[in-house]
């Protein structure tokens, strides 16, 4: 396996950042009776005190959190590829209108999770991991179907009446519990151990629901669905060999025989599907595994893969993945010639993707060619509208050829079309700042903070904007209104 390493902690990195809360978490869950864990049983299950607007709520603030930890990684080619095919998997689900947002987390470890409010976080370590589309699709249908089937929201329901502080701390345990053995460790410590053992034992009882609601969006959505069963298998295999060292994935969705022969009873009714890799789902690959370990370390992994590879696709995407390595080790001859490389491998291959000039882009950049790669994104963008991604290098290359007003009408214009982007948010911020509109550019920061449900930053930036010297009676009006409606929003949420 070209796996990253494999660790037998997940989540254990992100979690260091508000352990103490985590832990308190935990033995704050241990202290319920064992009667307040008992759940309803598997299926449809009504609400009760735990709304889908609180489970929102914790949602972002959980979000919130791990954004801080520092281990959320901010790459809008990842983001974007496993929004666009988790959003394939919801939309076959049993619950095609629910909202979801997946998100890459930096850790080598193999292990995905799901957040209350439809919030699906994946490790690096399990892209690299994954063999096929199917089985990356797989995992993620397996999360998807915890949040449709309302898995955390049954477990956090058990405290009736408990206030949106009680339900984060306790959906905060619940993620501990399942992502961290430490948590877990200190947790049975406590007099009341049996309590969350009762617990987790039973989230087994979620993981075959799981399993099963899973394997039927990923064939609905056009996925091989063995994928997801040759997935596990592997696993369960890898935890045989190294028992001291189970895959991360494991210890936070236990699996037992009896799930892997349920899914294959169920595979043996369905007629065999194959699903072809899609070129974007290979570079994507590929650039987690060139981030992996140090930077000449990946160019020279990539360079004898390349010597025993032969299939026309493979090769491609190892030379996508030795370009960029190449560029982290900031060998931009050799970045270009890998690249060179990749487009000649993808002759004749009718699938096309925007990666292909994004990368193109990317070594022109970095070779100090703005302008170059202004051109090389303006002829791209037409055919690719819709990838964000080249959007956003489009206002980089811009700002970096001192191109800034013209960056900020781009991004007014695409700002039309997706008001909630993060990214253009960001990039308007910048924009500003490089004009020396000082009011503007506190303005947009601020809206970054709101978008990264940050209010208390968002009242700095907007405080320091009153002050910036610069702004007309328009913008100086707006940035007043908008102060007093956040400092409102804010002491709303004090009371609760």
């Amino acid at each position: 396996m070209s796996a990253g390493t494999v660790r037998g902690v997940g989540y254990h990195s992100r979690m260091n950042a508000y352990r103490p809360f985590a832990l308190l978490s935990a033995a704050w869950l241990c202290t319920w009776p064992v009667q307040a864990l008992e759940l309803p049983d598997l299926g449809e299950v009504a609400r009760t005190s735990f709304s889908e607007s609180q489970e929102a709520q914790v949602g972002r603030e959980a979000m919130r959190q791990i954004r801080a930890s520092g281990d959320y990684l901010d790459d809008p080619v990842l983001l974007d590829y496993l929004n666009s095919l988790g959003d394939r998997l919801a939309s076959a689900s049993s619950q095609p209108e629910r909202r979801f947002e997946f998100f890459v987390v930096r850790d080598p470890s193999i292990n995905a999770f799901a957040l209350p409010g439809g919030y699906i976080g994946v490790h690096t370590g399990l892209i690299s991991a994954a063999r096929n589309e199917s089985e990356l699709a797989g995992v993620l249908a397996h999360e998807v179907s915890h949040v449709t089937q309302n898995h955390i929201a049954r477990i956090v329901d058990a405290q009736k009446g408990a206030g949106i502080s009680t339900l984060l701390a306790l959906a905060v345990a619940i993620l501990a519990a399942r992502s961290n053995s430490q948590v877990v460790e200190a947790a049975l410590a406590t007099s009341q151990a049996m309590s969350i053992q009762s617990q987790l034992n039973f989230t087994r009882e979620h993981e075959r629901e799981a399993d099963r609601m899973g394997l039927q969006a990923l064939s609905a959505a056009g996925f091989s669905p063995q994928g997801m069963a040759s997935f596990f298998e592997r696993l369960q295999t890898q935890s045989r060999l190294y028992e001291s060292n189970a895959p991360a994935y494991l210890l936070t969705h236990p699996l037992s025989y009896e799930r892997i022969a349920d899914m294959q009873n169920r595979l043996a009714r369905e007629p065999y599907r194959q699903h072809a890799d899609s070129l974007e789902y290979r570079f994507v690959r590929a650039r987690v595994q060139a981030d992996e370990g140090a930077a000449g370390d990946a160019v020279k992994r990539f360079e004898n893969r390349l010597q025993t590879e032969v299939a026309q696709l493979e090769r491609a995407e190892s030379h996508y993945a030795l370009a960029r390595a190449a560029l982290r080790d900031r060998d931009h001859v050799r970045a270009r010639a890998a690249f060179v490389q990749m487009t000649t491998q993808l002759t004749g291959v009718k699938e096309s993707s925007p990666l292909v000039p994004l990368l193109d882009a990317e070594i022109a950049l970095a070779e100090n060619r703005a302008g170059e790669a202004v051109v090389i994104l303006e002829q791209a963008l037409p055919a690719n509208g819709a990838y964000r991604p080249l959007a956003y290098l489009y206002v980089r290359a811009l700002l970096r050829a001192g191109m800034a007003p013209k960056a900020q009408a781009f991004i007014h214009r695409q700002q039309r079309f997706w008001k909630a982007d993060l990214q253009f948010q960001k990039l308007a911020a910048e924009c500003y700042q490089a004009q020396g509109q000082v009011v503007q550019a506190h303005l947009a920061q601020a809206e970054v903070y709101v978008l990264q449900d940050q209010v208390g930053a968002a009242i700095d930036q907007l405080q320091l904007a009153q002050k910036g010297g610069d702004g007309d009676f328009y913008t100086l009006a707006i940035v007043d209104a908008r102060l007093r409606e956040l400092k409102e929003m804010r002491a709303m949420a004090d009371k609760k």
